[in-house]
This record gives structure tokens, sequence and C-alpha cells, in this order.
């Protein structure tokens, strides 16, 4: 086959799955779920050494807490009710953040059918939400709690739109489901629901709906969804806040006028790195209504733009406030999230034949998923040449193997939040206690018993002692072994390249 006929190959392949998006959402989303379960196989066929939010999953798992620290519990909670039903494996660590995924484009088509019916249009904005590397790249990587909030925010514009256009209790009652999951997903998704009040509180006729008794619904909903995690937070307010904060303020940063400088241009930046190729990429395509788009507007247009800016404001006043120094992009999320709708429909409002355009932009919206996929295997599959191992690259399946050819632990504790999650899914069986932060009451007192064993990674710091607390097992009076060392190569190294670990038994 020559060039030309592969290219009019692929052109005959692309005008067909165009011609089969423009059913609108139903065929959009089956098009984005089987992509989700090609993400999922994507993932299992990697080692299963997990990443640093999966291992955290998998540790948390074992336990149903109002609070879990400084990120709030709703994702725990799904995660737990998954490994509930299937046990804990990959495929149920990585189940749930794809079907999250999956509803996040689901929760933000429908949004766009309140707006405009218009099957094509409704397609191209599902699929344009693969333009904002927050939403198709970050999450094929590691994140979770994160993917909770990014789902909470599509179904939030869902239930707002409904609202506003229609005024039933449904609406209500989804701005409130969307509220209560946001708000227990990430805290700073609360300032969504404070800026869209006052976005709305703007528009003469709109306000009218902040008044209906059936906001009520939605307040109650809300409450009722955050009220556990709420109780346990005014007790913990400190553990629920200080990671959070830690990593929004850089070490040795300038105080004064060249802290809030710095936290500026560190949020300017953010905000280029969330929206720029979304913008970069309709720019080219309607490079002839582009200009003329940024000063069209109507109601809805007004209303999104009115959000997005309240909601950076508020951020502004987060800086302030909080002494920040850094803002990530990840932090924009719930606030940028329908940039690409509300470009869209400036678009249309400018005469952008935006659903005539879905064959235009399936070709590119195929690319951007293809290459998503990439990354996470072909980091993994290339360690050994690069030198640049991922969490995924540690030989912990290997190491189980080894451990239990001397038996069966009956409690396990590990050193730090990583090696644990890696040792409940390896070795399921057993309870597992991370040194780092234990668990009050966990296990429960006829599980504590011999053998326990204590492992820990091996930092090169000699062989001396054993860095691990083991204080929690104090009153089973068990005798310690002697302290033995394992060194096993990474997957997919050079074969040279090991990981080195520590343990010992009591009995």
């Amino acid at each position: 086959m020559d060039r030309q006929d592969g290219t009019a190959l692929l052109r005959e392949k692309s005008s067909k799955t165009a011609q089969f998006l423009a059913g609108g959402l139903g065929p959009a989303t089956v098009l984005l779920a089987a992509y989700f379960a090609l993400s999922i196989v994507a993932r299992l066929i990697l080692p299963n050494s997990l990443t640093l939010d999966e291992a955290e999953q998998s540790l948390f798992s074992q336990y149903w807490l109002a609070g879990y620290g400084p990120q709030p519990p709703f994702y725990n909670w799904l995660q737990n009710t998954v490994v509930s039903v299937l046990g804990i494996s990959l495929f149920s660590l990585t189940l749930p953040k794809f079907a999250m995924l999956l509803l996040v484009y689901v929760f933000f088509g429908l949004a766009a059918r309140e707006l405009d019916g218009r099957p094509g249009f409704v397609a191209m904005a599902m699929l344009s939400l693969v333009t904002l590397p927050q939403v198709s790249y970050m999450p094929q990587q590691d994140l979770t709690h994160t993917v909770a909030v990014l789902m909470a925010t599509s179904l939030f514009f869902y239930g707002l739109f409904r609202t506003l256009k229609r005024g039933d209790w449904q609406g209500y009652a989804i701005l409130g489901l969307a509220i209560g999951i946001g708000t227990i997903s990430k805290y700073n998704f609360v300032l969504l629901p404070a800026a869209t009040i006052i976005a709305v509180l703007l528009d003469r006729e709109w306000r009218a709906r902040l008044f209906d008794p059936r906001i009520l619904l939605a307040a109650a909903i809300s409450l009722l969804i955050v009220l556990p995690h709420a109780l346990w937070l005014i007790g913990n307010v400190d553990l629920a806040t200080r990671g959070t904060i830690g990593k929004m303020v850089e070490a040795n940063a300038p105080h004064g006028a060249a802290r809030i400088a710095r936290a500026l241009g560190s949020l300017l930046l953010a905000c280029l790195a969330f929206g720029a190729l979304t913008v970069v990429i309709l720019a080219i395509a309607y490079k002839g209504q582009f200009k003329a788009a940024l000063k069209t507007s109507d109601r809805w247009t007004r209303l999104l733009g009115l959000i997005m800016l309240v909601s950076l404001l508020g951020v502004v006043l987060v800086i302030l406030i909080a002494g920040t120094t850094k803002i990530t992009e990840r932090w924009l999320d719930p606030y940028l999230l329908i940039l690409p709708l509300y470009l869209l429909l400036k678009l249309d409002r400018a005469g952008a034949d935006i659903d005539g355009s879905l064959r235009r932009f399936v070709p590119v919206f195929l690319v951007i998923l293809i290459v998503t996929l990439i990354p996470l295997p072909g980091k993994t599959f290339t360690g050994g040449l690069t030198g640049s191992y991922s969490r995924i690259n540690y030989p912990f399946a290997s190491m189980a193997e080894t451990l239990r050819a001397e038996g069966e632990p009956a409690v396990i504790i590990a050193g730090g939040m990583h090696l644990a999650g890696n040792m409940r899914l390896q070795l399921p069986h057993a309870p597992v206690i991370n040194s780092e932060q234990p668990i009050a009451g966990f296990p429960k007192p006829e599980a504590m018993k011999g053998p326990v064993l204590a492992i820990w990674i091996d930092n090169g710091q000699g062989s001396g002692g054993v860095p691990i607390d083991l204080s929690s097992i104090n009153a089973l009076n068990l005798k310690a072994e002697p302290v033995k060392a394992v060194s096993l190569p990474y997957y997919y190294g050079d074969g040279k390249t090991q990981l080195a670990l520590r343990y010992l038994w009591l009995r």
C-alpha cells in the first residue's frame, strides 16, 4: 500500500467515525467507553506494582473512615465499595477512575445538550474535553481525587443549565448531588458554586432560581452527602489542610509584594497550561471566526465567563489570605473545565459551523486519545534503556514470592504509604499497617496475631536497627528474628539496577 492509499484509507475511516459521532451523546459515549476500556487494558498489561495514588487507594480500602487525611473521602468511599464487591486487585483499583472519567464526558455532553440540542454540537462539546491535558493526559498517569472533582464539576454544570433553563426539581436535585460530591472530592471545589451564585445573581431573570423553594432540596442533598465528613473535619482541620497548604507554599519563598507577584505569575502560567492547547486548536480551526467570537457573547457565554472569572478571583483571594506561592493547573480543574464549551458557544454565536465541523476535528481528537495512552507504558517498558524507572517498575510481585516462601504473615507493618499499599495488593489476606500513619483500632484486636512481617525500603544508610515503628504490636510480645535483606531487579530494567528492601519476622 503506497502513501496515497494509506492517506485515503485514513480519511475514509475518519469520515465513517465522524458520521457515527454525528449521532450525538450516545455514539460519543460508545466511543469514549471503548477508549476507557482500552485504557484499563493498557494499565493491566503493565506490572501490578502501584503508582502512588493507586497505593494510597489500595491501603485505605481496608477500612471505612469519615476522613483519611489531606484529601476528602469521596473517591476512597467509591473505591472501597468496588473493592468490597470485586476484592483487591489491579483491576478493582483501576476501574473506578476510568468509569468516573467516562462520566466526566457524559455529564459534559448532557450539559451541552441543555444549551444546544444539535447532536453534532453535543459530540463536539464532549470530545473537545480531550484538548484539556488535565482531562485527557494527566489521569492516564496517576490521579484519583482529581478525577472525582472533574466528574462532580461536569455534573454541576449539567444541573446548573437544567435548573436555569427548565427550573424543575430534578435540576435542583442534580445540583445538590454535584455540590455534595464535589465538596468531598476536593476542598477547592467550593469556590465553583460560590462563584456561580454571584454570576446568577447578576442576571435579573435567573436570580429568581436562587430564591425558588426547591433550592432547599439542593441544599438538603448536598448537606446529607457532606455531613459525615464535615463532622470529622471539625476535629481534624489541621490534618485535612496541612498537606494541601504545604503543596501551595514553596520553600524559601519571598514575602510581601514579591510573594504575591510570584503567586499571581504562577496562577497565570497555570491558566495557560490548562487551556492553551484548547484555545490554539480552536483558533487554528476557526481562524476566520475566532477573533469575532472573542467579541461575541450572549446570555449563556456571559454566565460561563463570569463563573470562570469570579472563580479565579476567588483563587487570588486565597493567594492573599493563605500565603500561597504556587498554583498548579490541577487546582483549576473545577473553574476552567467549562472552557471548551464556552469557546464553542462563542464561536457558534459568531457564525462558525460547529455542528458541521465534527468531521474536521475527529482526526485531532483521535490522535490525542491515542497519544495520551502511550507515555505510561512507554516509560515502563523503556526503563532499562533510559535508566528512568516509574513506580510501576518496582518488583513487588517478585518480592512477595520471596516472602511467601518463608511463610504467610498475619499482619504486615510497612514503612510508608507506597510500600504499604503494594503489600496490601500482593498479600491481600493480611491487614497492612502503614508505620508512618497507623489507624487507631486497625486491625481489630482479634486480627492482631503472629507472625508479623515488618518491611521497609533500604535507603542505603546501613543495616543497624529497625527504622520503622513497631509499637502497634507491642502487646503481642512477639520475638523479632534477625533483619534480612533482599534486592530484586526492576521490571523491564537493565538487569543491574535493583530495588533493595529489608524485612524481619516477629513470631
